[in-house]
């Protein structure tokens, strides 16, 4: 196959979240009209595969769609040998316990094995490294070999199980007459609706982002905490506000980060109607352990060893490595365990970063570009 489009004419932009997504559901909302630009090197794909792959034409290929997975051997991975592996172990264990065609029966139980043996680095590497097939993810589409990565997090809110003072905000379960689609986010501010209550929170804008991120956690004014995880969603599609500022008030895209838009709606607050309105979108919860986030696979996700993809291209299970130069938490090998509505395309992924505001920095910062490399296990086929 020979490719003609040269990245010159390229620049391709990819959607990004203003720094925070869903974590433990199977919907992600995200601003997606801030902007990603790859640099172009000058070279189209055909010559960049051809530099790296001299005897690319000999190497087995498998197409999906957009997508080519090259076969590649674990030695031509840059950082394989390095990246520490443990988290990445723990993350397929958890995985395994899930029903899905990437688990191998004898593969997940070789690893609780392993997992279970205290095994050192070295042996988990040996462990993938025998049971799984490395290829370089391709994207005919774009005509790309690497793509875009951003974080998530699990924020932590301030809540109250009783509606008083600045806890007026409620957290909802899923409503007793739910149907899609249900009340836009004013109609149910605005009319109530027939749900349980969770708690109650102190702050509107918080429990915005909370909707974007899917799940969190809430400190209660009694002491204890407890954990909210993604249940359902009205029905409406997310509708960017970050956009909408930019827009409608000339704040400039680049500084549209969750911090600046909390900030900036703050420092408005005649403004907050009109903007978290215009996003007619709106999560309801369950309540959930405050250790836990789940994700779509139904796996307790590990910080910085599993990211959500799309799974048209990704199965959930599988085992993606992420190459970069650009993000030190890169260079690791990665389950995919989750995904977002607006995490699209073949080379994509949104890195869960864990709990609490120092995860939620580390999330904001992560907009980097990558190659993806996904290690097939042995016995495992796609299915057309």
């Amino acid at each position: 196959m020979r490719y003609t489009i040269n990245y010159l004419l390229q620049n391709i932009f990819y959607s990004l979240i203003l720094s925070f997504l869903f974590s433990g559901c199977s919907h992600r909302f995200e601003d997606s009209e801030n902007r990603f630009l790859f640099e172009a090197d000058g070279r189209d794909l055909d010559e960049i595969l051809y530099s790296r792959f001299p005897d690319m034409d000999l190497r087995e290929s498998i197409y999906r769609d957009d997508m080519q997975l090259l076969r590649v051997e674990f030695s031509e991975i840059e950082g394989w040998d390095r990246d520490n592996k443990k988290g990445s172990l723990l993350a397929f264990v958890r995985g395994c316990e899930q029903k899905s065609r990437v688990n191998i029966p004898e593969i997940c139980e070789e690893a609780k094995r392993i997992y279970s043996s205290n095994p050192s680095n070295a042996e988990i590497t040996s462990f993938f490294e025998n049971y799984f097939t490395p290829y370089l993810i391709i994207d005919l589409e774009k005509e790309r070999i690497s793509g875009l990565v951003t974080g998530y997090y699990v924020p932590i809110l301030n809540g109250s199980r009783t509606k008083h003072g600045k806890y007026r905000y409620p957290i909802y379960a899923k409503p007793k007459d739910f149907h899609i689609p249900y009340k836009t986010h004013q109609e149910i501010d605005e009319e109530g609706i027939d749900a349980d209550v969770i708690c109650w929170v102190d702050d509107r804008i918080d429990r915005f982002f909370l909707h974007i991120q899917g799940s969190g956690i809430v400190k209660l004014d009694d002491g204890t905490t407890i954990g909210i995880g993604y249940v359902e969603q009205n029905g409406y599609p997310y509708r960017s506000i970050g956009g909408y500022i930019h827009r409608t008030y000339g704040v400039p895209l680049h500084k549209l980060s969750a911090r600046y838009i909390k900030n900036w709606l703050k420092k408005h607050p005649d403004l907050v109607d009109e903007v978290l309105y215009y996003n007619k979108s709106f999560v309801f919860f369950r309540e959930q352990k405050s250790d836990l986030a789940f994700g779509a696979m139904g796996t307790n996700l590990v910080p910085k060893s599993t990211i959500a993809v799309d799974t048209r291209y990704i199965p959930l299970g599988m085992a993606i490595y992420i190459q970069s130069d650009k993000n030190r938490n890169l260079n690791h090998l990665f389950m995919a365990q989750d995904r977002g509505g607006a995490i699209k395309g073949v080379i994509r992924a949104d890195l869960f970063y864990g709990f609490g505001e120092e995860a939620g920095r580390e999330a904001g910062r992560t907009k980097v570009e990558g190659e993806f490399y996904m290690l097939l296990p042995y016995g495992f086929e796609f299915i057309d």
